[in-house]
């Protein structure tokens, strides 16, 4: 039944988990291992805690707190895990996102991980206590979830169940995890009066995202409230019953999914649409600013030589496809509005990313900005001036890997930032700077979560939200001597947090966002402690970011609006507001103060099962493959070992001498991955004839890979193999000892969507050549170059180029071929050849159709059908003997980005670059990646 598990499952497994980087890819970014870490082991009836020395404390503190979670859930699901659930702890996101217990990607806006293979659950920290609770009760729902499916599954003897969609597994974690706090009702306000909610069963638009897991939990909670929560978890009894989750909804609550799903979004539309009537829309208070993008955050208002009702000058983070970029909105020469990027993130090594929604920029009087930025495994702060975009400082704190919200001290001599060390603490720390040197003073040292620093514009006090106020989470404001000194409580929430306080030119008043009213506004208060705040707004959707004008009469800030953000002026009076009188509720502690005392065991390597898998291509050369393949690994994942066996008697006969297979080391735990093999190997691929035939080769091999950073890395292989009839491309087979040494350099900032890579550079650059020990005479080398470019000349109007150029030399040069939908897009797949090619491709893509639905028999959106015009050109020489080819015309296909295109050409062809091969087109269909 485990096997039977893990086959169910298969397609949902990423094929890249068998291998490292080193020698797997010809491009791809890369996920860098920069720090070594030593782990332990924390055991308890229910978990195996997984921690490295430096977050012990942590460690200890969540244990106590996870168990306790897996208690509760064992009743609430009516499950008992048969083994001890793995989970891996990383004091910081930077570290999550290091790990190996997943070969993809992690982005900065995964929150936590479940997987399928070993369920292992990845927990990172942010700094904040409280959201470490909700995330792990998430993710321990997930692998409780997987659970109860299995032993349901097992119990019934069903090979396949009614799997969840993915909106009810979402909001089964939030309903579980945590309460509907003010984010989650200011977000599905927003939705529901902007009319960018969806009914659960037709919410395809926002599958995936934040909208859609809040959505699920509402949903969840309405069907609590109305039939009792133990209904819930009914689904999951029952899911073996039928073969669709719409079936097992009717059988569990005795009605349609449509139909009570109707009737739960018609009861939100019910209680969120009023609100049009008692609350504002930002553009009825404010001045929206222009800016290019949906999604602006952290607006900073630059000091300006005429600073207006109508100009403002103002630094903020915006997002362009894909990718996060620091903006500035000034004036030009001639005195015209304009806007600029100073900085992109994301396409290089010095500014990995901004930390969109986790970070905001930091400005000052003199006109100069002050950012944190993820470079390498940690962050760093620079400094910018505004006007010239220049980069006047930049420091790095080996100490220190998570910073945000940077601030420049009035005399622009320090920056004031929050911080994380490697044990998760998240604390306040000063970088002076002085005749060339750099010094780092901590200024709180703590468990709390102290965050979004602030500095009065006398340079004596540090503003700052915090959770030391003991609210059971919430935050207030707080200030500190910058001098030294205790932190002393400004804010008294009643209820909900305070957070991003910010304090006006002349001292006198503080700006701040708080929950307190139930979403997101805007208040102010004196800069003094006291019980005295007032209300600014009262919008529809959450309002964040507040900045003062230098000025001192209006504030900037972002409004979200049908889930998209834009920065907004609006002017403030602070004596014409109303005084609201603070009552702070009853202290609740907020620090874990239960923490696992039992001693941790060392880290010891367990193989599990990762994947049982066929067609797996073990030669080093060309050939090989696999009737079926193991795949193990550690539950860190830095360790992995695959086996493949197969047999070639089915095309060649001959049983006993047709065994071929190998087996393959993978380490990956330090920044340098590595593999070894071996392996036996019976059927190759030749492509001069186009045909499978047998070559007998056994031999070892051993890849390595080092990535310099995310985008650039260096490969390297080397095979040994005895072959046994090696054909050369004289004709001659013979047995023979071959020696192969590849070197690649690879190097990838393209920027994704999803229809594909939109802006950026690829290319792949290898060498390598294969020595005959036996004779000499089978000795060639080869070099081979790929580079693609990508630009926007107008929005959704993307230009790929691709440049391809291969040579081949020594005794036993090897032909290249061209043709096929890739290089060449004709029907031949060898069309052209020779020791030497190369090939140039132009192609302009574009939207055709995009966001059509059909209503019938439910609402479906097709995908985009996107539209090309391409030019292909190939050149090819053997000696004297050339070749060339050329193919233009247009095509259109569904898919593309990561997945393959299914894709109709019309082409023309030439041979001579100057005459069609026939005045109507060719029509070609392929299904194929696009370059």
């Amino acid at each position: 039944m485990r096997l039977a598990r893990l086959l169910s499952f298969v397609s949902l497994l990423i094929l890249a988990c068998l291998a490292p980087s080193a020698g797997a890819q010809t491009f791809g970014k890369n996920k860098v291992h920069y720090e070594s870490l030593e782990w332990a082991v924390l055991e308890t009836p229910h978990l195996r805690v997984h921690y490295y020395a430096e977050e012990e404390s942590l460690a200890r503190c969540i244990t106590a707190f996870a168990e306790s979670a897996a208690v509760e859930f064992d009743g609430r699901f009516n499950v008992k895990f048969r083994q001890r659930i793995p989970l891996l702890l990383y004091s910081t996101h930077h570290l999550f996102q290091q790990t190996n217990a997943t070969s993809e990607q992690i982005s900065e806006s995964v929150g936590g991980l479940t997987e399928l293979i070993k369920g292992r659950v990845l927990i990172p920290h942010n700094g904040s206590w409280s959201r470490l609770r909700w995330v792990t009760r998430h993710e321990l729902v997930h692998a409780y979830m997987l659970e109860k499916i299995t032993q349901v599954q097992r119990k019934h003897r069903k090979a396949q169940v009614a799997f969840p969609p993915l909106w009810w597994i979402e909001g089964l974690a939030e309903f579980c995890a945590t309460t509907w706090d003010a984010d989650a009702e200011g977000l599905l306000r927003d939705m529901v009066v902007n009319r960018r909610a969806y009914p659960m069963t037709r919410s395809e638009p926002i599958t995936g995202s934040v909208e859609m897991y809040k959505e699920g939990q509402a949903f969840l909670y309405w069907l609590r409230d109305h039939y009792g929560e133990r209904i819930i978890f009914d689904l999951l009894e029952n899911i073996w019953q039928a073969e669709d989750f719409e079936t097992v909804w009717r059988i569990t609550t005795g009605r349609s999914l449509v139909e009570m799903d109707d009737e739960w979004f018609e009861s939100i539309q019910k209680r969120y649409m009023p609100t049009l009537a008692t609350l504002d829309r930002p553009r009825d208070v404010a001045r929206r600013l222009a800016q290019p993008s949906r999604f602006n955050l952290g607006p900073r208002a630059l000091a300006a030589a005429a600073d207006s009702d109508t100009t403002v000058r103002y630094c903020w983070f915006g997002v362009d496809d894909g990718t996060v970029d620091l903006m500035l909105s000034d004036r030009d020469d001639r005195g015209r509005p304009r806007v600029r990027r100073l900085l992109r993130s994301g396409s290089s090594p010095m500014f990995e990313s901004f930390h969109l929604f986790q970070n905001r920029p930091g400005v000052s009087r003199s006109g100069r900005i002050v950012i944190a930025a993820k470079r390498g495994g940690r962050d760093a702060v620079s400094l910018i001036d505004s006007r010239s975009g220049h980069i006047e400082r930049t420091l790095e704190f080996p100490q220190l890997v998570s910073i945000s919200d940077p601030v420049l001290t009035p005399d622009d001599s320090s920056v004031v930032f929050s911080a994380q060390d490697y044990g998760g603490h998240s604390d306040l720390y000063r970088a002076t700077w002085r005749d060339g040197v750099t010094r780092l003073a901590q200024l709180t040292r703590d468990g709390f979560d102290d965050l979004d620093p602030s500095i009065t514009p006398d340079g004596r006090y540090v503003v700052f939200a915090s959770d030391r106020c003991d609210y059971g989470g919430a935050t207030a404001i707080f200030r500190l001597p910058l001098a030294g000194g205790v932190p002393e409580q400004v804010s008294f929430p009643p209820r909900g947090s305070d957070r991003q306080p910010v304090v006006s030119p002349d001292g006198a008043w503080i700006a701040f966002r708080s929950t307190r009213g139930g979403t997101s506004d805007l208040y102010v208060r004196p800069s003094e402690p006291s019980r005295d705040a007032r209300r600014l707004t009262r919008m529809l959707g959450p309002v964040t970011d507040p900045d003062w004008t230098w000025d001192g009469r209006s504030l900037l800030f972002t409004a979200q609006e049908a889930v998209t953000f834009r920065t907004y002026r609006i002017a403030v009076a602070p004596d014409s507001l109303a005084i609201e009188t603070e009552e702070p509720p009853a202290r609740r502690p907020v620090l874990t103060d239960v923490a696992f005392d039992q001693s941790a065991q060392p880290y010891q390597r367990r193989l599990g099962l990762d994947l049982l898998q066929n067609g797996v291509v073990f030669d080093p050369g060309f050939g090989g493959g696999g009737a079926g393949s193991l795949a193990f690994s550690d539950v860190l994942g830095n360790e992995q070992f695959l086996f493949a066996i197969a047999n070639d008697s089915e095309d060649f006969g001959d049983f006993w001498d047709g065994w071929e297979g190998g087996l393959t080391y993978f380490n990956q735990s330090r920044r340098l991955n590595y593999g070894v093999g071996v392996f036996r190997l019976t059927r190759l691929y030749d492509p001069d004839f186009d045909v499978l035939r047998r070559e007998k080769r056994v031999g070892m091999l051993g890849i390595a890979s080092y990535p310099f950073n995310r985008f650039t890395r260096i490969e390297s292989s080397m095979q040994i193999r005895h072959a046994t009839e090696h054909l050369l491309r004289n004709g001659e087979a013979l047995t023979v000892d071959l020696v192969s040494n590849f070197l690649s350099l690879v190097r990838d900032d393209a920027r994704w969507t999803w229809d594909g890579p939109v802006a950026g550079t690829r290319f792949n650059v290898t060498g390598g050549y294969t020595r005959d020990l036996t004779t000499g005479i089978a000795d060639y080398g080869t070099a081979f170059t790929d580079l693609r470019v990508y630009r926007q000349p107008l929005k959704r109007v993307i230009s790929a180029t691709r440049a391809v150029a291969q040579t081949s030399f020594g005794e036993d040069a090897q032909r290249f071929y061209i043709g096929g939908p890739s290089r060449l897009r004709v029907p031949e797949r060898r069309l052209i050849s020779g020791l030497q090619t190369l090939s140039l491709q132009q192609e302009l893509r574009f939207p055709l159709v995009r966001g059509l639905v059909l209503a019938i028999p439910s609402p479906w959106m097709l995908p985009t059908i996107s539209g090309a015009l391409f030019t292909d050109v190939a050149w090819t020489r053997d000696g004297s003997a050339r070749e060339q080819y050329a193919v233009g015309g247009f095509g259109a296909y569904l898919g593309g980005g990561p997945y393959p295109a299914i894709r109709w050409n019309w082409i023309w062809e030439s041979r001579d670059l100057e005459t069609l091969r026939s005045r109507r087109p060719l029509m070609l269909f392929s299904i194929a990646y696009n370059y």
